[in-house]
């Protein structure tokens, strides 16, 4: 039986498992992510995989920003991008552990792990949107997922939300962490859009401690109104990008991932906006898309990274 190396970097933590050919985790663990240098992560990297040595014959990572499977290079890196720009970090990879290692987008690598054998199995033609800080996204078309001409296909976040303030003279955008005050579906969608808008509904004062989404689902099930509100604007921000991105996809099922995902009230919310929507849209040609909850949670990036692993490097 062959073994792989999935890691996952993630703003905050590295996951990393040592995996059989179908995903199925035989140990891993987690480390907090560097993001001070190239050098810094590649020694993290190598403290956890050195007592693996010779245990797996290939490793496959997902990581964010925009990821270029195919060649290898990260071309930004999300929250890395103070140091992953333009980096051929696959081949620096290879160098480090010795074996076959491919790079790919944690979006796409959610998107390929629901088509694997997730919530998408057997769609030609699908949608993963995971509600996080921001929104992640892989678009699956022709039992593919779709990569891009510039590795940028699916990033969602960047749908624009307020046309009349992107459009403004003085509106420029050169930082990630202000994506969620940008005129852009990823301020307003995101698990961080639902946090804000009940802040707002609560009138919580500037600089107080922002509630979890956890807190928030807890006071919209005991009936509070205002969580109650929150969620309802949210559900149908959610379901108007839905609307936008299905006319130019085109998908049979999207599916919804990330944290907030796994409360059993966020799916009916939107489902209840989406029919809402398409109920007074007749006249546009979009066809309104099953919705489905994302089978796999914080795996899903390992899992989708070893799929696009054995697309790059077919047996």
């Amino acid at each position: 039986m062959k073994q792989y190396l999935l890691i996952d970097i993630g703003g905050t933590f590295i996951k990393y498992s040592l995996a059989d050919e179908q995903a199925r985790k035989i140990s891993g663990g987690k480390v907090p992510t560097p993001l001070t240098n190239m050098d810094d992560l590649l020694a993290v990297i190598k403290g956890f995989a050195a007592p693996l040595q010779g245990q797996f014959v290939g490793c496959a990572i997902s990581m964010p920003g925009r990821i270029d499977t195919k060649h290898g290079i990260a071309h930004t890196g999300g929250v890395l991008s103070s140091f992953m720009w333009e980096q051929p970090f696959a081949a620096q990879m290879e160098e480090l552990l010795g074996v076959p290692v491919t790079i790919a987008n944690d979006g796409k690598c959610a998107a390929a792990a629901e088509g694997w054998t997730g919530a998408l199995a057997g769609v030609e033609n699908g949608l993963v949107l995971v509600l996080g800080t921001g929104i992640g996204g892989g678009i699956i078309l022709n039992g593919k997922v779709l990569m891009g001409a510039h590795a940028a296909a699916g990033e969602v976040s960047g749908l624009v939300s307020d046309i009349s303030k992107m459009a403004d003279d003085d509106f420029k955008l050169t930082s990630v962490e202000r994506y969620s005050e940008a005129p852009l579906w990823a301020g307003m969608a995101s698990a961080s859009g639902l946090i804000f808008e009940y802040a707002r509904q609560k009138h919580l004062p500037t600089g107080s401690p922002m509630p979890t989404g956890e807190e928030i689902f807890a006071a919209y099930n005991a009936g509070e109104p205002e969580a109650q509100k929150a969620l309802k604007i949210f559900a149908r921000r959610v379901a108007v990008g839905i609307l936008s991105l299905q006319h130019v996809l085109d998908v049979e099922k999207v599916a919804i991932g990330g944290g907030i995902s796994a409360a059993e009230a966020l799916l009916p919310a939107i489902q209840v906006e989406l029919d809402w929507l398409f109920e007074r849209c007749t006249v546009m040609p979009a066809v309104k898309p099953e919705l489905v909850r994302c089978r796999y949670g914080n795996d899903a990036n390992l899992i989708g990274a070893l799929k696009l692993f054995f697309e790059q490097n077919p047996a």
